[in-house]
């Protein structure tokens, strides 16, 4: 259990540190007469999917969440599936995700437009932009997610 909260503040301090570096511009050092750095195209804001409150993971999930933390623009919970216990579609902002029990999933991302079944070892973690999903525990172990979504403007 000690290693579990040990790998859970791990997770939320390396999301933390992400995504305020992804907040950060590009430099050069002046040591140096060359650049180094690459240019990696920011999408579009309008390009990004529109976040609906009301298909909220939080607020949609029901029995399958528990509430770990809500304050300042983030909210924390795990979210639990038994063996063939399915998952309505639902939307995340920028979020993480931390499996802390692994199984065999039938995922369906509403943008790639297809199911995928996709086996989550215990321990990966996940970092993922916007995006609407749902789906099924297709294999015979309970799975658990730590998920962290992450409230934030987004620029036009």
């Amino acid at each position: 259990m000690r290693q579990i909260k040990i790998n859970i503040r791990l997770l939320l301090v390396i999301s933390v540190l992400f995504l305020i570096s992804c907040n950060q511009p590009a430099s050069t050092s002046d040591k140096n007469d060359k650049d180094t750095t690459q240019v990696v195209s920011t999408p579009d804001a309008t390009s990004l999917p529109q976040y609906d409150p009301a298909m909220d993971a939080y607020s949609v999930g029901g029995d399958a969440i528990k509430k770990l933390g809500d304050t300042l623009g983030v909210k924390m919970y795990e979210f639990t599936a038994k063996p063939g216990d399915t998952w309505a579609l639902h939307t995340h902002p920028d979020h993480t995700a931390y499996i802390l029990q692994g199984g065999k999933v039938a995922l369906f991302i509403k943008a790639a437009g297809k199911q995928d079944t996709l086996t989550f070892p215990t321990g990966m973690a996940l970092i993922s932009g916007p995006l609407s999903d749902s789906g099924k525990n297709v294999g015979n172990t309970t799975i658990k997610f730590l998920v962290t979504d992450i409230y934030r403007p987004r620029s036009k």
